[in-house]
């Protein structure tokens, strides 16, 4: 039997548990009064279950422990037990509620734990000449962007299908490199957790069963996605074969990361600049502006997914017209800098504008 035949079934059978579980999983929330609660801020009119991180683990949990099982290395053990604690940190979150200052330090706590165990970012395979990097570059390097990412992803949980469709969309988009590289095991990860989003998507967007992913579900999604760019770029990693033949590793990893970390750094920058917390939501995020301007839930989500699997495309692209991997880099920062900063500006126009005219 092939890997690639290996990798779908785990895949199928995770959706298939995923789709089990997940109404289970809704009525115990219900029964327990495990909801978020509908605020100014927030979209919804009613209170809505709060568990879809639970049910995506859990119909990922037996796939992802026989695959581990038949490859074992502490490294799968590792990020097995680094998503799951981040999603029982989420979880808690979301449950008592925890302050901002603590959840950064418990969350940089545990990606220091990561990086120093398993691997962290030590090398940029090339970009701007630079191979191998200090530890006292690598280690908060690694934290800063372990920890960016995670809260990058949850940041984006604003409407419905946004943050589980792109989820979906860059395990997938991951996976397909690691098994270019031939780390087959990391793919099928990856594609399992892929696959027990899919059921969560779809109720979360077209069911009448909807549960929100919650804190616990993001920060999951978050701290994989986190594993899969301290892969990549460490010196454990086989990305060595990838410089050889051109591919930009960083510009890859940013341009499948790009509108989550560039949306959150354009809405810390704008609440700094009038003078609040980077840290105190508000309603200025992309998902924010499209409904602003009249766009819906689904079509937000699949705008934005869009705009970054786009931007993807365009690295793609540009890596196959021979671009140098510097190059690479600045057409995803230009990209991601007009996708965010220069969108933003325009969106807030035409909502200024549509609220002027009602």
């Amino acid at each position: 039997m092939s890997q690639i035949t290996i990798i779908l079934i785990h895949a199928l059978v995770a959706f298939i548990l995923s789709w089990i579980v997940y109404p289970w999983v809704y009525k115990f929330a219900v029964r327990h009064h495990i909801m978020d609660m509908p605020t100014q801020r927030k979209c919804q009119q009613h209170p809505i279950p709060l568990m879809g991180g639970i049910a995506i683990l859990l119909g990922a949990i037996i796939p992802l422990i026989t695959i581990i099982v038949m490859h074992y290395t502490y490294v799968w053990l590792g990020i097995l037990l680094f998503t799951i604690s981040m999603l029982i940190l989420g979880g808690i979150d979301d449950w008592k509620g925890l302050s901002v200052r603590f959840r950064f330090l418990i969350e940089t706590i545990l990606v220091g734990l990561f990086i120093t165990n398993l691997f962290m970012i030590d090398n940029f395979y090339g970009l701007w000449g630079v191979t191998h990097l200090s530890i006292w570059i690598s280690i908060p390097l690694s934290i800063l962007a372990g920890v960016g990412i995670i809260n990058s992803i949850n940041l984006i949980d604003g409407v419905d299908g946004y943050s589980s469709g792109y989820a979906i969309i860059a395990f997938t988009i991951f996976a397909i490199v690691m098994i270019y590289v031939h780390k087959y095991t990391y793919a099928c990860l990856l594609l399992i957790l892929a696959a027990s989003t899919i059921p969560f998507y779809y109720h979360n967007t077209f069911g009448k069963k909807k549960m929100y992913i919650g804190d616990g579900g993001t920060l999951m999604i978050g701290a994989v996605l986190s594993t899969c760019v301290f892969y990549l770029l460490s010196n454990q990693s086989v990305s060595e074969q990838l410089m050889h033949k051109n591919i930009g590793i960083v510009a890859f990893c940013m341009a499948v990361l790009c509108i989550p970390v560039f949306d959150t750094l354009r809405v810390m920058y704008g609440r700094i600049r009038k003078g609040g917390s980077p840290f105190v939501a508000d309603t200025t995020h992309l998902h924010h502006l499209f409904l602003a301007i009249g766009f819906s839930h689904l079509q937000t989500s699949l705008a934005i997914i869009a705009i970054n699997t786009f931007i993807v495309g365009i690295w793609w692209i540009a890596y196959l017209l021979g671009a140098t991997i510097d190059i690479q880099l600045y057409i995803v920062l230009a990209l991601g800098i007009l996708s965010t900063f220069g969108l933003g500006v325009v969106l807030q126009q035409i909502a200024k504008d549509k609220t002027k005219k009602e």
